[in-house]
């Protein structure tokens, strides 16, 4: 890969990647040193999933495949 990949002159970006890498390195940011704690906040309006089910009868599927099969 190093030898001969990285060497070449990609088409696309018109250059060889390791030169690009080399560039583009310096513009990345590190991750931030310590994960940032966020305040949530509940809102009333929370919806139950247990009210609501996530799944339905398959014969719904009747109303959309008539004539089909």
């Amino acid at each position: 890969l190093h030898d001969v990949a990285n060497q070449r002159k990609h088409e696309t970006i018109q250059a060889r990647p390791c030169d690009r890498w080399l560039e583009e390195q310096q513009s990345m940011l590190a991750l931030p040193p310590e994960k940032k704690e966020y305040d949530v906040h509940l809102d009333e309006n929370l919806v139950n999933f247990d009210k609501h089910p996530l799944h339905h009868p398959l014969s719904i599927y009747d109303s959309f495949c008539r004539g089909v099969a």
